[in-house]
């Protein structure tokens, strides 16, 4: 990421004019931007790029984090995108909402199921982990740990986290990752946070360093290939700017993680076309 800043406004983010946004090339190979084509469903504040080399969807601009811990945490921001859809789409949102039962007919649709089901007893931590609820129902054995940029939901999730051996470090995700020690965690959650952090490939990296030799990463992002998007376009509830920093398909969230070192399995379900969202396995090679 450069360090070049300028003034911005994002009205769904309350964002104060003020404040300054990061300008960035490709997030994942560092091509530059500006020999990147817009997509088409490209934000007028937000230029939203393709890169040339790996073809990753992603913002080109993006908020700075270090100014905007409390103002872009995913407690805020999830409630003001579930308005924001009722408004906009009442019928298909209710429906959605009135049916996440339906994202575990498939298997574990859950961090702590996922856990559970992949990761061998000891310390995992939830990179994300907003109020620590996606940990609260952990299997005995496992010690909850959690990173989160917003402080409230940080105290919340360390309350739930500490009682158990854990803790809950209050940063963005790299920052966070940074903090921690080598070959530490025998499992790690990246759910719903590969797409709202401004330096994924430092993130995988940072991962792939905490992480045991046979340990377990789960990821969960939107799937930019889904049938959903080419059919809703513009209107596709995946698109949320400036919240959601970059856009994967299945091959480029695995190119991605190919290249710091994990090997790469999707789920059964995990990079079907009708499925708004993608779930990848990542293990270090």
């Amino acid at each position: 990421m450069t360090g070049r800043k300028e003034n911005c406004y994002a009205p769904h983010m309350n964002i104060p004019a003020a404040e300054t946004r990061i300008h960035r090339d490709c997030p994942s190979c560092g091509t530059p931007s500006a020999d990147a084509p817009l997509v088409r469903y490209s934000h007028p504040d937000w230029p939203m790029k393709r890169c040339t080399n790996c073809e990753l969807i992603f913002l080109e601009w993006v908020p700075n984090y270090s100014e905007l811990y409390d103002e872009i945490g995913w407690t805020k921001q999830h409630k003001i995108e579930e308005d924001r859809r009722l408004k906009q789409q009442p019928i298909l949102a209710r429906i959605d909402m009135m049916t996440r039962w339906r994202l575990g007919l498939l298997g574990e649709a859950t961090p702590a199921g996922g856990m559970k089901g992949f990761a061998k007893p000891g310390p995992v931590l939830d990179v994300g982990c907003s109020n620590g609820k996606a940990f609260a129902d952990l299997a005995p054995g496992y010690v909850p740990y959690g990173i989160e940029i917003e402080s409230s939901a940080a105290a919340k999730a360390n309350a739930i986290f500490a009682p158990r051996g854990g803790k809950v470090v209050n940063a963005d995700g790299v920052s966070g990752l940074a903090q921690l020690p080598d070959d530490f965690f025998t499992g790690i959650t990246l759910w719903s946070y590969l797409e709202h952090e401004a330096r994924p490939r430092e993130a995988l990296e940072q991962t792939r360093r905490v992480l045991n030799a046979d340990g377990v990463a789960l990821v969960k992002v939107p799937n930019y290939a889904c049938w959903n998007r080419v059919l809703l376009g513009a209107k596709w509830p995946g698109f949320r700017h400036p919240d959601h920093v970059q856009y994967f398909t299945p091959p480029t969230l695995e190119r991605l993680a190919k290249s710091v070192g994990f090997s790469v399995k999707f789920r059964l379900y995990g990079r079907i076309p009708f499925n708004d969202n993608m779930y990848a396995i990542l293990r270090p090679n």
